[in-house]
């Protein structure tokens, strides 16, 4: 069984696994391959495998980037890549600094707009874009917000669809360019998890237009994607020769592990082992 989609607490403020008892959670599932996958860190790696080889399983080295492609958001799992590879610690950095400098560039645009931005400078530290949006959506009367949604995402809907250009996440392209210089895949995490506007499904277009630009392969096994769901990203894979992966996103001991068999991700495993 693997699960390799976890985020340990290298994952800025909302992960929690400590990596020994991570790779002690997975032995006792009956785990024998695991992924240390945070977001935009590889940071926890080098220990996780630690951890794991002390149990006999298999960490495979991985990272799960914030992206975006064709007006979307998207995460990017990028695998098998060495934790310490400066072309991949460039990409992670890369998204922090991109956030920081657009977070600033809204931070002046939109009280040219009218809006009223207030309490970023009580947080102490550096506002992200998330920051700005929540700030946004808490102040100010918004033409696009939808029923029941928060602060964050309906703030970060109007950033995304009325000022285009002002938020730019990295794009997938980009980063399969690195994940594949470095000799890594590439894989569209939950593409069908549904979740606002920080996750909405991909449909067999954003599915071939992101194969088209190199990715490699698709989470099917995911908790939220139905069976429904799982039946069409497994056609897709097989229409666009795209390799399966899965994986639990548990962030911390109270989200529980996956138990994906191996032989559903067979030939993910095996591009990882060459």
């Amino acid at each position: 069984m693997i699960d390799l989609h976890i985020h340990t607490n290298a994952t800025p403020h909302h992960a929690f696994w400590e990596p020994a008892a991570l790779a002690a959670a997975a032995a006792e599932r009956g785990l024998s391959v695991i992924a240390a996958t945070d977001h935009n860190t590889t940071a926890n790696v080098r220990a996780l495998q630690a951890a794991g080889a002390e149990h006999g399983i298999w960490v495979v080295p991985g990272v799960e980037i914030d992206s975006a492609y064709n007006g979307k958001l998207w995460h990017t799992l990028v695998y098998g890549v060495n934790p310490d590879a400066p072309a991949l610690l460039a990409l992670c950095a890369e998204v922090f600094t991109r956030n920081a400098e657009d977070a600033q560039r809204l931070m002046q645009l939109l009280p040219e707009r009218g809006f009223t931005l207030v309490g970023l400078e009580e947080l102490g530290r550096s506002p992200n874009v998330a920051d700005v949006a929540t700030a946004l959506a808490k102040q100010n009367e918004l033409p696009n917000r939808q029923p029941r949604e928060g602060h964050e995402e309906a703030g970060m809907r109007y950033i995304l669809t009325e000022m285009a250009g002002a938020y730019r996440p990295l794009g997938v392209d980009a980063v399969i360019q690195v994940a594949h210089k470095l000799k890594g895949i590439a894989i569209l995490a939950h593409p069908g998890r549904s979740k606002g506007i920080y996750a909405i499904p991909a449909d067999a277009a954003d599915i071939a237009a992101l194969a088209a630009v190199g990715l490699d392969g698709l989470e099917v096994y995911y908790p939220s994607h139905t069976t429904q769901v799982e039946q069409f990203l497994l056609a897709q894979a097989k229409q666009h020769k795209l390799l399966v992966s899965g994986g639990s996103d548990s962030h911390h001991p109270r989200q529980p592990l996956a138990e994906i068999p191996v032989e559903n991700v067979g030939a993910f495993l095996a591009r990882l082992s060459r």
